[in-house]
C-alpha cells in the first residue's frame, strides 16, 4: 500500500505559521463566533442571496469586461446552453483552469469568484473558465452535475480553439465536488489525459456526511454544520449509485496530481483528509494541507492565512501546468 496523504502542519512541508498569522486568525474567529451561522438547507435564503447578487452585478459595471480581461462563451448541447466566463491572461496561455464555484450547490455564479480566478489567470498565465451551471435550488443536483459534465466535454472538444492543450480542474466547497465529478467523467470517456491536475479548497467529497460534519454543531463558524448535513440529504435523492455517495467512494486510480486544502475548524475537514488519503493510496500523487485556525471558506477572509492558502494554490498550479507545458512530465 502506498503512503497515506500527507497532512501538512506548521514546520512540516510548509513555512511555519507565525504567531502573528495565527493571532489575527483567532481574533477574526472570535468576531465570526458572534455572527449568525448560515443555514445551507434553507432554500429561501439561497434564493434571496442569489437575487441580491444578480441585482448588484447588474447595477455594478463588470470590471474585467471593462478592462478587456474577459471573453464571453457558452457551452452548447442540443437542448442546453451554459455560460462560461473566460478570464484572459496577459500574453502566453500555458493551459486552461476550469473553475466550479461554491455555494452549497444552490447559489453563486462565476463572476462572484473573480477575486479568486483573476489572480490565477495573471499569476499562472492560464486561461480561466468559470462555469455558470444551474444551481440546485429545486434540489435537482442531478441536473447540476449534468451541466458540469456537458460543459467539461465542450471545453475539451474546443481546446484547440481556446489555444491550450492541458487543463487543471478545481473548485471551492461544493464546487470541488463538481470538479471531481467532472474529472471522473472525463476518465470514464477516456479523455482524462488532458488534465494536468486537480485542486480543491474546502471541498466536499462525502455526500453521506463525513465524520467531522456529523460531529459538528451550531458552534461551527460561518455555516451551521447540521444544516449542511440536512442540505446533503435534500440533494442526494436526485442521484443514484456511486454519485449519490460522492467522489470519495469512486475509483480514484490513474488520476492526475491533486492538491487539497482545508481549514482545521471546517465542519467538512474530514472530506479533504479522506479524499486525499484515498487519492494518494490509489494514484500516489495527492497532497493535503490543513490550515490551523481556519474555518470553511477561510481563503476568502481578510487574513494572512487566507493569502497564504491562495498563494499556495497559484504556486502549485503554476508548477503543475509548467511541467506539461514545457514537456517535463
Amino acid at each position: 500500500m502506498k503512503e497515506a496523504a500527507t497532512k501538512y502542519t506548521a514546520g512540516e512541508g510548509l513555512r511555519p505559521f507565525t504567531s502573528n498569522e495565527l493571532g489575527r486568525a483567532r481574533r477574526l474567529n472570535a468576531l465570526l463566533g458572534l455572527l449568525p451561522r448560515y443555514h445551507t438547507d434553507r432554500r429561501w435564503n439561497a434564493i434571496t442571496i442569489q437575487a441580491l447578487v444578480r441585482t448588484i452585478q447588474f447595477l455594478v459595471p463588470d470590471k474585467l469586461r471593462r478592462h478587456n480581461e474577459i471573453a464571453g462563451g457558452r457551452a452548447m448541447s442540443s437542448d442546453r446552453r451554459i455560460g462560461v466566463r473566460l478570464i484572459l491572461p496577459k500574453g502566453v496561455r500555458r493551459g486552461l483552469y476550469v473553475h466550479f464555484h461554491g455555494g452549497a450547490w444552490v447559489m453563486g455564479n462565476a463572476r462572484l469568484d473573480d477575486s479568486i480566478t483573476r489572480p490565477i489567470a495573471r499569476h499562472c498565465e492560464m486561461l480561466v473558465a468559470g462555469i455558470d451551471f444551474r444551481n440546485a435550488v429545486d434540489d435537482r443536483l442531478d441536473l447540476t452535475l449534468q451541466d458540469c459534465k456537458m460543459t467539461i466535454d465542450w471545453l475539451v472538444d474546443h481546446l484547440a480553439e481556446l489555444q491550450v492543450e492541458h487543463i487543471i480542474l478545481g473548485g471551492e466547497s461544493s464546487g470541488a465536488h463538481l470538479a471531481a465529478e467532472a474529472l471522473l467523467h472525463l476518465r470514464e470517456r477516456g479523455r482524462a489525459g488532458v488534465v494536468a491536475g486537480f485542486v480543491s479548497m474546502c471541498g466536499c467529497f462525502d455526500l453521506t456526511g463525513s465524520e467531522s460534519l456529523r460531529r459538528s454543531n451550531s458552534e461551527s463558524l460561518l455555516i451551521n454544520g447540521q444544516s449542511a448535513l440536512r442540505n446533503l440529504r435534500r440533494l442526494t435523492p436526485s442521484l443514484s449509485g456511486r454519485p449519490a455517495k460522492g467522489p470519495l467512494f469512486a475509483d480514484l486510480s490513474n488520476l492526475p496530481p491533486a492538491l487539497l486544502i482545508a481549514g482545521a475548524l471546517d465542519p467538512i475537514v474530514d472530506d479533504s483528509l479522506s479524499m486525499a488519503q484515498q487519492w494518494q493510496q490509489q494514484s500516489g500523487n495527492a497532497d493535503c494541507v490543513i490550515f490551523p485556525e481556519a474555518a470553511h471558506g477561510f481563503n476568502r477572509l481578510p487574513t494572512k492565512l487566507a493569502a497564504r492558502a491562495n498563494s499556495l494554490v497559484r504556486e502549485w498550479m503554476s508548477t503543475t501546468i509548467a511541467k506539461v507545458w514545457l514537456g517535463k512530465s
